[in-house]
């Protein structure tokens, strides 16, 4: 899709090409609509729910690259978006929060044997690509909800 003039079209449609690119490159554009910017502020909500008290978490900030190492157990897939967490064991003692929904990219939450309470979000199940999902050994309360069991992509 470019605008192409007349005189110079051939110039324009390139120059759309590789500012597209670019962007899609370095996840400014994501193929699930998701930038950098809000999947560092569903990283952040996400931080605040899990560990209140900002003693596990405290090398999530939003003036860092979660695909650059800075966030402690946040892994990225080849597109530069947020494709793992894997916070097993760490002592969390918050509640598993429903943004972690706009992470669309997310194939793997691992959030096992931690003091997670609250209930399981239903919005999980928007995560269409996610393959693996350890929330096991926390304190959660309240009923799987059954929208889980209809993601495609989730291994049993």
């Amino acid at each position: 899709m470019c605008v192409v003039s007349v005189l110079n079209g051939k110039a324009r449609c390139v120059f759309f090409y590789i500012v597209f690119s670019w962007l899609c490159a370095y996840g400014f554009i994501g193929s699930h609509g998701t930038t950098l910017s809000d999947e560092i502020e569903a990283l952040m909500e996400m931080k605040t729910a899990l560990d209140p008290r900002n003693r596990i978490l405290s090398s999530w900030s939003s003036d860092a690259d979660p695909c650059r190492g800075a966030f402690l157990g946040v892994a990225c897939n080849e597109q530069g978006k947020v494709a793992n967490i894997s916070l097993q064991g760490k002592g969390l003692a918050g509640s598993v929060p429903e943004s972690l929904s706009r992470l669309t990219s997310l194939t793997g939450l691992y959030l096992h044997y931690n003091s997670l309470k609250g209930e399981i979000p239903k919005q999980i199940s928007e995560l269409t690509l996610l393959t693996d999902l350890y929330l096991n050994v926390n304190n959660l309360s309240g009923s799987i909800p059954l929208q889980l069991g209809s993601m495609p992509n989730l291994q049993g």
